[in-house]
């Protein structure tokens, strides 16, 4: 498994000519005929000129390897639509699909989209099942500018509220301490406490699960408050996130420490994080 951390996004149109062409080349290794085509509107300077002025083509990198890439784009090759923004050009490479890194690309999408004001994604593909678990819908089979039929899926852009939840003082237990693996991936180890919320329910009908920060122990029980929310986009659960009480008023935590925290566990799956 690729470490998480050394995984990057880049905007391909914000790289420097030279860095293009050496991502272009990545590009064109893919088993793909759309990654063909999408290499060749790059090459040849189209791309924009067919798929909207603000379109953006997303690459995640992995140190000099390409992960996965996709556009978000204005327009996607259905006419007539008033349909937009489009996620297109999904792909990963075979060393690197199983852990769901394409994710990582839509829900930068997602936030993009999100602070641009938009409230739904949409995307354009062949293949049922696939974006279900990437927290898409099937929204209705439309017709490409080919004349051939396409799936489209959508994707609700949500703002979730939380302020009921946030500063809340809460207790319960530790089922994964720190220092544990867990119970069916045992080559994940809890790098902090991993417990529930006593006779709090959450979405999947079990207790409310919470990451602890402010120890570096392993704990049974915890009480303290809750601090923040990470919301998953591709899953009915969400995590509460919460500071001890021997820490929640001396130590101030970044959005940045927490998700760094937890992505031990949350990089299989899309989300942000409320404050």
């Amino acid at each position: 498994m690729n470490n998480l951390q050394s995984l990057q996004i880049k905007d391909y149109f914000q790289l420097a000519t030279t860095e293009q062409k050496t991502w272009l080349t990545k590009i064109d290794e893919s088993d793909w005929r759309a990654g063909k085509y999408l290499f060749q509107l790059l090459s040849d300077g189209n791309f924009k000129n067919h798929y909207g002025e603000k379109s953006k083509v997303f690459l995640l990198t992995d140190g000099n390897n390409l992960v996965s890439f996709c556009s978000f784009a204005e327009r996607d090759e259905i006419p007539d639509t008033e349909q937009t923004p489009w996620i297109g050009f999904v792909y990963t490479f075979p060393t690197f699909r199983g852990k769901r890194r394409i994710g990582k690309l839509i829900e930068h999408i997602y936030h993009l989209a999100k602070n641009q004001g938009y409230q739904t994604l949409y995307i354009s593909t062949d293949q049922k099942g696939l974006y279900e678990s990437l927290g898409f819908s099937f929204l209705q089979t439309m017709t490409e500018r080919w004349d051939g039929e396409t799936l489209v899926y959508q994707m609700k852009i949500t703002q979730e509220d939380y302020s009921g939840i946030i500063g809340k003082s809460v207790k319960g237990k530790i089922d994964r301490p720190l220092g544990t693996s867990h119970p069916h991936h045992k080559e994940m180890i809890y790098p902090i406490n991993y417990g529930y919320v006593d006779g709090v329910f959450a979405g999947d009908g079990a207790e409310q699960d919470v990451y602890i920060f402010g120890t570096d122990k392993p704990l049974k029980s915890f009480e303290g408050k809750v601090i923040a929310v990470y919301h998953r986009l591709n899953d009915v659960e969400v995590k509460w996130i919460v500071a001890l009480d021997s820490a929640a008023d001396k130590i101030s935590y970044t959005d940045q420490e927490i998700l760094k925290a937890i992505s031990f566990q949350e990089q299989y799956f899309m989300g942000e994080l409320y404050r």
